[in-house]
């Protein structure tokens, strides 16, 4: 019974998906170790004296191991309904059995950050609230009734003292495997917001605040700063000749060659099309010319290789110094000019702005 609860939170994921499909498979391993720690659980209650516990771990088992069968066949909704079925009731009868204080009620307290995390149409309030009739109820009747099948008392409180420590472990499991889903999740958005998610440059918005602050810090140093923009030439050849497949390998091919060619302090983004600008701080424009001629030349003598052919892609380019203000735009505008230039002198060649 005890691992169970983990699965819960994700009750509506699909397995179509490739996280989906990974999801799931936890909740296949979950189930078998559940029904491994049921095992377990029959050899603690027959040491106990509790035969009928003992035979109820047994049916546990075989829902548990039922349950990782359906999921296995991708029945995913019908093997989780089954392991709710299985704490709901395993739960209650432990309780009824041998008496509350055995603890068995603490799982059905798992199920309250199940409900509102898994909750997405607005069920969450009152499925808790008869969570919380059941769980009171099932109070009542235990008090009421009293013990079934009931233990000496230093044996209720050994399974006690298991239960409290399984609840803490399984709480301590359920917080950490949110933790990783929303650091998980964090680092996804992030990426998509800062990332170019063909070539995996910075995009244009995360450039700006990178490069704000490059600027910054080379401002109070005094240290020269350039910007260096460049353009795949006859790019539109390559889309229409060999297909937009080849024009995203072409534009990634040139990205992995910007990326090898410049220094891990510079800043390299996809500034739009076949476009790319780097910042380059503590670099004058003589050593941003020498740097964009060393990637040109690069670019040039590494072609693109696809099915076997080789396709020949160049790049212009623009070089700008940033002037004393730092004036990103302004010198993105001159680097334009000179790129221009570039194009207008016959492509493949460094122009100065």
């Amino acid at each position: 019974m005890p691992p169970s609860t983990l699965v819960l939170p994700r009750a509506t994921s699909r397995g179509s998906s490739v996280a989906g499909k990974a999801y799931w498979g936890m909740v296949g391993r979950v189930a078998l170790t559940a029904a491994t720690i049921d095992a377990a659980y029959i050899v603690l209650f027959l040491l106990l004296g509790s035969v009928p516990l003992a035979a109820i771990n047994l049916i546990s088992i075989a829902m548990y191991l039922s349950a990782y069968a359906l999921i296995r066949r991708r029945r995913n909704m019908l093997g989780v309904t089954l392991i709710w079925v299985e704490v709901v009731a395993h739960s209650a009868l432990g309780s009824l059995m041998i008496g509350w204080e055995s603890g068995f009620h603490y799982y059905l307290l798992l199920f309250i950050p199940a409900i509102v995390i898994a909750n997405t149409k607005g069920y969450a309030m009152p499925m808790v609230l008869g969570l919380l009739v059941y769980y009171l109820g099932l109070k009542s009747l235990c008090e009421y009734l009293g013990p079934l099948a009931p233990l000496p008392p230093r044996r209720v409180e050994i399974v006690n003292a298991i239960h409290v420590c399984l609840i803490f472990g399984m709480f301590a499991a359920l917080a950490s495997f949110y933790r990783r889903t929303i650091l998980v999740a964090e680092a996804r958005l992030l990426k998509q917001a800062t990332l170019d998610p063909l070539t995996g440059l910075s995009n244009r918005g995360h450039f700006q605040t990178l490069a704000s602050n490059e600027l910054a810090r080379c401002q109070r140093s005094g240290a020269p700063v350039a910007l260096m923009l460049c353009d795949v030439d006859h790019f539109k050849q390559v889309n229409d000749h060999c297909g937009h497949a080849a024009g995203d390998r072409a534009l990634v091919h040139v990205a992995q060659i910007l990326s090898a060619n410049l220094r891990e302090c510079d800043v390299l983004a996809r500034w739009g099309g076949e476009e790319f600008l780097a910042l380059l701080p503590d670099s004058s424009l003589l050593a941003a010319h020498a740097a964009a001629e060393r990637i040109r030349a690069a670019i040039e003598a590494h072609p693109l290789i696809i099915d076997g052919t080789p396709i020949a892609i160049t790049l212009s380019f623009g070089v700008a110094q940033l002037q004393g203000g730092h004036d990103l735009q302004d010198a993105t505008a001159r680097a334009d000019k000179a790129l221009y230039e570039s194009k207008r002198a016959g492509r493949n060649r460094v122009s100065l702005g």
